[in-house]
């Protein structure tokens, strides 16, 4: 096995490997140094360009009706794009670039180390292989610049909060989280929806009708005789768009039942009529007394 020349650093002898070694042996020593800092011929920052490549994130506020039903929303973005004026070349438009006669025209220059022979991106043109005389004015040959543009966001239907979508902007990527606000009506479950309805002592007792605010309009809920608080009334199909399969889900209904907090005369007597009658009650009732014949009330 020969020997390094002197002054060349000594590496690991293989026994069935001579000296120097060839291109394949160059690059098997090389591969740990390269997952760490990236392939020369990538770019100057190796995998650290990746970084700065990433798709900005945004966040988009969105009322619950909007979140609920979809709507098409208009969206200002600043982003890194490709230069409009230059149209990413980096030079002024009606001026030439000069040949890179660093690396050839390449991009490459070719680096010796002693026994290595490494290549990497030209210091000199950062790979263009030509030379920017004139920089664009707008990106300063950079050929992307900062621009804010006016996007539509298609917000589907039945989004929820803290959902994000990928969306395209130039040439460019963007994240969009949605940020869905508090409703004072509805309460939401997935597809389903849920809201109190309000009904008088009347109402619960004999039934009757009842308008409802719907998510798409104006409901008429039947009450039935006899309905008990936070009674649940479901009505099918009338909640949000299932995102990810087909239908829309329920609107459940709670009912609540509206006691009032002043009666009057003729009110209160019916009332009082009403408790004599009563047999279910534990306690007492104010203004009706039990006697051995029976309640009666203490007006009579």
């Amino acid at each position: 096995i020969a020997e390094p020349q002197a002054g060349h650093p000594r590496l690991p002898v293989y026994p069935d490997r001579l000296w120097p070694p060839n291109a394949a042996d160059i690059e098997t020593l090389c591969q740990p140094h390269r997952k760490i800092f990236g392939e020369f011929s990538s770019s100057s920052f190796g995998d650290f360009q990746t970084v700065f490549d990433q798709p900005q994130e945004y966040i988009m506020e969105l009322t619950f009706n909007q979140a609920a039903k979809g709507v098409n929303k208009e969206f200002t973005v600043n982003i890194m794009d490709t230069c409009e004026r230059c149209n990413g070349k980096g030079n002024e438009p009606g001026t030439k670039v000069q040949h890179c006669h660093y690396c050839g025209g390449s991009g490459m220059e070719t680096i010796n180390t002693g026994p290595f022979v490494m290549r990497s991106t030209c210091r000199r043109c950062g790979g263009r292989g030509s030379i920017i005389v004139t920089p664009c004015i707008v990106c300063r040959g950079a050929g992307q610049a900062k621009q804010k543009k006016r996007v539509m966001i298609p917000v589907p239907a039945g989004v929820e909060d803290g959902q994000t979508v990928r969306m395209p902007v130039g040439k460019r990527e963007i994240f969009v989280t949605f940020r869905v606000q508090k409703s004072p009506v509805f309460r939401r479950d997935g597809a389903d929806i849920h809201s109190d309805l309000y009904i008088s002592i009347a109402q619960a007792l004999l039934g009757g009708t009842a308008r409802a605010q719907g998510l798409y309009e104006t409901i008429n809920v039947t009450i039935p005789p006899g309905t008990q608080t936070d009674q649940k009334i479901r009505m099918g199909g009338k909640g949000i768009p299932r995102i990810n399969s087909y239908g829309y889900g329920d609107h459940y209904i709670h009912i609540k039942i509206r006691v009032p907090k002043r009666l009057t005369s003729r009110q209160h007597s019916l009332i009082l009529s009403y408790a004599e009658d009563e047999t279910d009650v534990e306690g007492t009732v104010n203004g009706v007394t039990l006697t051995s014949s029976g309640k009666r009330s203490t007006g009579n």
